[in-house]
């Protein structure tokens, strides 16, 4: 037992450690922003699934022999796949949606190993029963150590490790779990055929549930109830992490609480220390639901992120406790353990897709979290008939139906904050809005917004709209550097589309190059705003990850390199590194200016920038655009071999001290560290 129990939790552990070690190795090749992250989520819950589904065919199908000599031999062809080490030609070389080539590039590099380590569990936990042991207690087990590996990573692994060593560290650790679960399937080869043992019940079986939930109500678990029942809260967590990350706080790191709480309920349930008692944890859920979708509609609320976080955590706990309570108390046999994890998967994969690959494709808008909150509301109200007694099962009814309300009336407001905007277009990217403000006014404007953050804005007015404004105005430090430039055609690069904002700075002969990579970025800009149309000099855009663009193209002596690119209020990690900064120096002019945008309300930035400049020799100054009121505007770091093109008396006049960290390594390509920059 402690063998088996110790390779569950070390498989668990690897299966869960994998994941953001994987993130962070492709996320920088896709653009670097959250939706890499959720595509790969549904592709480990789908390879999840696909492992379910081996362990539950091989116990089903084949003799105990035969299940270990399978498992061992695929254990040992998959020992040939490490060291991890995705191919680097996955990199897209084209504008196409990056959806099926981060799963075809996950299939293909960790998909194998990953498949063996979601089936170690199941398969580890069949083979116990058929000693006559109980096995629910290591589910509750796996998933703890699948929590551990979640904490791990941020807090422990990566500020420590660099991503070569991670490699290496993983891979090394997953060599010694397939030797131990190697070990356990040739005994299990030796022992052969185990006769049928009765299991003793009270040995790690969670208690049964109670009061009110008649003996058979649910033929222990119908399979489509299963898969529901894990459908929802999967659906609920991507949908929660993805609402919190857009439309409360675009912060990194925000999507750990909730994937905490979620692993937290399987331990909580499986464990088997909690009695599970229906009508109390549907009542809780409901109230989740209706709290959910009240937030949603309080103005007050906006931006307020330690209060949405505890609503909104809250809310997912409690309906993932009900849900899984659920699942706990009407799990099958022990005979029919593989299908039932099976199914489980099943459930976290399709609640996963919907939300995090079908939704973006056909809502216009992102309604996903109060579509999945009524769908919430509808599952309690199913759950309320096998309740048993005609009061509890009018009030469950009454309660789920509310749920569904408040949800439609969540989506209704959402809906009539956003009719009226010119535009609203959804891709992977996220959702962008096209909105209008002070209209009928000589201060009329329109702005592009990426989930709450705006990505730039125009006055309309004619004799306005060529107005440099924003984090672009005559008064930021971009600016400045840019009028800093001796007279003549210049050439400047600028990382990051939106409105195309910066144009209004180009004049006649200057030649201004964009890089973006959502290709619904350019149809706006062009379609809404004029900065493009208006300039008089020449305009290039170039579509794709920019610094893919730029480390294929031959240097481009810019004048000027603005990287202005933002997910949400987030600058994609791979812009930083040391590695994107020479790719940049490769593009300047001999006394070019990199200008780095690092306005940010969750990130401390600038002090990594200075580390950079000093690690390759560069000057480097912090420029801060304050209004009248003090408030800042936009904060940009310039970045030059010359240091005297950084002495302008315009661009001085607006330096501020960077809190300097000597302490603090470079960021490199294997090297980030995430925490040490939180504000």
């Amino acid at each position: 037992m402690v063998v088996i129990a110790a390779a569950v939790f070390l498989g668990a552990f690897l299966l869960f450690l994998v994941q953001p070690l994987i993130g962070r190795i492709i996320v920088p090749w896709f653009g670097g922003g959250a939706p890499v992250w959720t595509a790969s989520l549904v592709f480990f819950q789908t390879a999840l699934l696909a492992g379910y589904g081996y362990s539950a065919f091989v116990v089903r199908r084949l003799p105990p022999r035969g299940q270990a000599a399978l498992h061992l031999v695929l254990l040992a062809a998959s020992l040939l796949t490490i060291p991890l080490a995705p191919d680097p030609s996955w990199k897209p070389t084209d504008t196409a949606m990056p959806a099926p080539r981060i799963l075809a590039l996950l299939a293909t590099s960790i998909g194998p190993t990953y498949l063996l380590l979601a089936a170690g569990g199941p398969l580890l936990q069949a083979w116990l029963a058929r000693r006559g042991r109980v096995p629910w207690r290591l589910f509750a087990l796996s998933n703890l150590a699948s929590l551990a590996a979640l904490l791990a990573y941020p807090f422990l692994v990566e500020p420590w490790l660099g991503l070569t060593v991670q490699r290496w560290v993983w891979s090394l650790a997953y060599a010694a779990y397939a030797v131990l679960v190697a070990s356990l399937a040739w005994q299990a080869w030796r022992e052969g055929p185990a006769p049928a043992v009765a299991i003793a019940a009270g040995d790690g079986d969670p208690p049964p549930a109670t009061a009110d939930d008649p003996p058979g109500d649910d033929e222990d678990g119908a399979p489509w109830l299963w898969i529901v029942l894990a459908a929802v809260p999967s659906a609920l967590l991507i949908a929660v992490s993805e609402y919190l990350t857009r439309d409360v706080a675009p912060m990194p790191l925000l999507w750990i609480p909730p994937l905490v709480l979620y692993l937290a309920t399987f331990v909580i349930w499986f464990d088997g220390n909690l009695p599970y008692y229906r009508p109390m944890w549907l009542a809780a859920a409901g109230m989740a639901i209706i709290a959910m979708a009240l937030a949603m509609t309080a103005h007050s609320l906006t931006y307020k992120l330690v209060p949405n976080l505890l609503i909104y955590c809250t809310g997912l706990f409690l309906v993932t406790l009900f849900c899984h309570g659920d699942l706990m108390a009407l799990r099958p046999p022990p005979s029919r353990l593989g299908g039932y994890y099976l199914c489980i998967a099943a459930g976290g994969a399709i609640g996963g897709a919907v939300v995090g690959l079908l939704f973006p494709l056909v809502l216009p808008n992102a309604f996903d979290l109060e579509i999945v909150l009524a769908v919430s509301g509808a599952l309690l109200i199913l759950r309320s008939v096998s309740l048993g007694h005609l009061w509890l099962i009018i009030a469950g009814s009454a309660l789920g139906s509310g749920a569904i309300a408040f949800a439609g009336w969540a989506g209704w407001q959402r809906y009539d904050n956003t009719r009226d905007d010119l535009a609203i277009t959804r891709n992977f990217y996220g959702t962008l809005r096209v909105m209008e403000g002070n209209e009928d006014t000589p201060d009329a404007y329109r702005e592009l917004v990426h989930g709450t953050i705006a990505h730039g804005f125009q006055m309309t007015a004619p004799d306005k709209r060529r107005w440099a404004v924003g984090y672009y105005r005559n008064e930021s430090g971009v600016a400045r550097a840019l009028h800093a430039l001796p007279a003549g055609p210049h050439r400047v690069g600028i990382v990051g589309l939106g409105t195309g904002g910066l144009a209004a700075h180009c004049r006649a002969g200057d030649t201004y190059r964009f890089y973006d990579i959502n290709p619904a970025v350019e149809v706006l800009a062009r379609k809404y705003f004029t900065f493009l149309a208006d300039a008089p000099g020449k305009i290039d855009i170039v579509m794709g990850d920019a610094r893919l663009s730029l480390e294929r193209e031959a240097p481009q002596n810019y004048d000027v390199l603005a990287v202005d690119a933002f997910s949400g209020d987030a600058v994609p990690l791979h812009l930083l590194t040391l590695e994107a900064i020479d790719v940049y120096l490769k593009h300047l002019a001999p006394g070019g200016v990199l200008a780095m945008h690092v306005s940010n309300k969750f990130l401390d930035l600038p002090p990594v920038l200075e580390r950079a400049a000093q690690a390759r020799g560069l000057a480097v100054v912090l420029t801060r655009d304050l209004d009248t009121n003090g408030s800042i505007i936009s904060d940009w770091v310039l970045l030059s071999r010359n240091a005297s093109v950084l002495d302008s008396p315009s661009v001085r006049s607006i330096a501020v001290p960077i809190a300097t960290r000597p302490e603090w390594r470079p960021w490199t390509d294997d090297h980030v560290d995430l925490l040490q920059v939180l504000n």
